[in-house]
């Protein structure tokens, strides 16, 4: 079974949500038992969208030879350290692991999905000191997304 999630964002909410848990629960429940979690809302789909454009934007103007899942990867992993050597480590940092067969270790990036609200924004930001250091002329919905950033940042 998919995971099902649904935001709630005020208490007159809860009575259509509950009523929408208890219908997917009772059809879920045909498939076998199910588990319920209940959790703070972490990044949004906005703010995936806007690192995204801003990683394109520094792949393809600096780094045509990378994959996007490559650049976002090395991306990533710059910004996990950069986090840690601040004392600030990610939440859901990656980790080293020993791979037994190969003798080799292998690591595994933090996941962009797992970022906190506050981290995707921290990442935005990161994402536009980099493609300044590289003199990145970012596009127009690179620029609105940071723009929009900026000024939520400043509410």
């Amino acid at each position: 079974m998919s995971q099902l999630s649904r935001k709630i964002e005020a208490e007159n909410q809860v009575p259509f949500v509950m009523q929408w848990v208890q219908q997917a629960v009772s059809r879920a429940l045909a498939g076998g038992p199910v588990q319920i979690t209940l959790g703070r809302v972490s990044k949004s789909r906005d703010q995936e969208a806007k690192y995204h454009a801003m990683i394109e934007d520094i792949r393809s103007q600096c780094f045509k030879g990378y994959s996007r899942e490559g650049m976002k990867a090395a991306l990533i992993n710059q910004f996990a350290l950069e986090r840690e050597q601040m004392g600030e480590p990610l939440r859901n940092p990656g980790e080293k692991v020993w791979d037994w067969k190969n003798e080799a270790r292998v690591y595994v990036r933090p996941s962009s999905k797992k970022f906190t609200k506050r981290e995707a924004a921290d990442f935005i930001e990161f994402l536009y000191a980099t493609g300044s250091e590289f003199d990145v002329q970012w596009s127009e919905k690179a620029l609105a997304i940071y723009d929009e950033m900026r000024e939520a940042r400043a509410a």
